[in-house]
């Protein structure tokens, strides 16, 4: 089945969205011999990602922990979560899988998507309670950072053949302000500087699957090169949606801290995330986190950072498409009347429209039959269509008008069967004195029925085989470029 772009109006956000991805890929289809090999993996991988995430919704926000080694973490992840459930701590392996907290409804779907084992989720019931004043005191601190051997942590959760830590409960200490948070759903990622290669596997997998980017450094770490090279870039290029956390701020003094903040933000700013927030957090004592959990909350509430997610992946496949389109390029339609006109001649539809008009008036007995179109002529204005039709735009739009429209040896023997079987109006030779004053009209009428009739048999042929193809062409070049100008 040819693709098509057949438009109705979306009803809400995922339906825009969807409509979006549905004419990308339609044009995808139209154009892909324009598009280069590796621009068109790329686009076309967006296009399935954009399809999953649609299809799951956007009633929840993912929002993925990302960080290197030390930068605490799955401690900043459990104090979110309002329990031990990642395993923080010198004493633990790097993580080595994703885990995930979802607040509020079961989001098993989206976390089969995510590929999050069964076994590495919590699901946390949210719901209305005052604030906990002190959101990292001693006893929480002592509980998030104990490791392996704290009650009811990830020591017990985490080990081999334990249990899956799938589980719900009304919440108690930290977990009594996840309120706000329904919705989201927190995933605590592996180190992204780990040196097993599955681990950054699954950061590499993940991160362009998130809503959210919470990007967690430490003061000693928070400059480091593979970071913001393979990732803060990248995020910035993609214009994927990100917060930048400072951990472990407790290490500091109040003025070395915001030091650190400030030349953070600074690099940030070189890497193209100029409206970043950077905040100071934690989550060993719990200072800046209500800043965080505001910032959290704000985006479970919006629900539309999912939607935000999909439409910067639209983005970031626009600049992918921005070599293979030309800059303030418009592709026009040739004048079709123009088009079908010079064939028409070629045939010998207008010779023809002459001879029945000769006959109408007198000056000629029968109208000749007519001689199959040319080859070569046929060629030449299929030519000049392809030529017209591509101006302006990058040679590889010309192949592709070109391979759209059918040939003109095909186009040739349309054109002469279709004319072959035309039943042309019988002309009369005019008789009498009333006919022989009416000769003038009489010719004119004749040659206007055969010009209409021969041109009506040639748009019939060219509409489906020439016409319609550049049409959806130009259609998808409009819808990709569209693409380029997403902001």
């Amino acid at each position: 089945m040819s693709p098509t772009f057949q438009h109705v109006a979306p009803s809400d956000e995922t339906s825009r969205l969807q409509d979006r991805v549905d004419r990308l890929r339609s044009s995808m289809e139209w154009a892909k011999e324009a598009i280069p090999d590796h621009v068109q993996a790329t686009v076309n991988a967006t296009i399935q990602r954009c399809d999953e995430r649609l299809g799951l919704g956007v009633d929840h926000t993912v929002v993925a922990l990302a960080g290197g080694t030390g930068s605490g973490k799955s401690t900043l992840f459990n104090a979110l979560a309002g329990e031990d459930f990642a395993i923080p701590g010198v004493a633990r392996p790097t993580t080595s899988q994703a885990s995930a907290v979802v607040f509020g409804t079961a989001a098993d779907a989206l976390l089969d998507w995510l590929d999050v084992a069964p076994d590495r989720r919590l699901t946390v019931e949210t719901f209305a309670s005052p604030p906990v004043a002190d959101v990292g005191g001693e006893a929480d601190a002592a509980g998030i950072a104990g490791g392996a051997g704290s009650a009811g942590g990830a020591g017990s959760a985490g080990g081999a053949g334990s249990a899956p830590i799938e589980r719900q409960h009304g919440g108690t200490g930290n977990a009594a302000q996840t309120g706000p948070l329904g919705g989201l759903i927190l995933l605590d990622l592996p180190d992204h500087d780990s040196v097993e290669p599955a681990n950054r596997e699954i950061v590499d997998r993940i991160v362009p699957m998130a809503d959210l980017l919470l990007w967690v450094v430490d003061p000693q770490k928070y400059a480091d090169n593979a970071l913001h090279e393979a990732y803060l870039r990248v995020a910035s290029d993609n214009s994927q949606p990100s917060l930048v956390v400072l951990n472990q701020v407790d290490r500091l003094t109040t003025a070395d801290a915001w030091e650190v903040a400030k030349d953070l933000q600074r690099l940030l700013e070189e890497d193209g995330l100029t409206h970043v927030p950077v905040i100071p957090v934690s989550a060993k004592t719990g200072q800046g986190m209500d800043v965080l959990r505001a910032e959290l909350a704000g985006a479970a509430a919006q629900r539309t950072v999912a939607a935000e997610a999909v439409r910067a992946d639209l983005v970031s496949a626009g600049r992918d498409l921005t070599g293979a389109l030309a800059r303030d390029a418009d592709p026009r339609t040739p004048d079709i009347d123009e088009f079908v006109g010079a064939l028409a001649r070629a045939a010998g539809i207008d010779a023809r429209a002459e001879a029945a008009a000769a006959v109408a008036t007198g000056r000629a007995k029968s109208i000749p039959s007519m001689h199959p179109v040319p080859l070569a002529a046929v060629e030449r204005e299929r030519l000049d269509w392809v030529d017209e039709a591509t101006a302006g735009l990058p040679v590889s739009w010309r192949i592709v008008v070109g391979e759209a429209v059918v040939g003109a040896l095909k186009l040739t023997d349309e054109i002469n069967a279709t004319l072959g079987a035309v039943q042309w109006a019988e002309v009369q030779h005019p008789g009498g004195l009333r006919g022989w004053l009416k000769r003038a009209t009489s010719g004119s009428s004749a040659s206007r029925a055969v010009l209409t009739t021969g041109r009506q048999a040639v748009r019939q042929v060219v509409t489906p085989l020439v016409i319609e193809p550049t049409q959806m062409i130009h259609q998808a070049y409009r819808v990709l470029d569209e693409l380029t100008e997403l902001e």
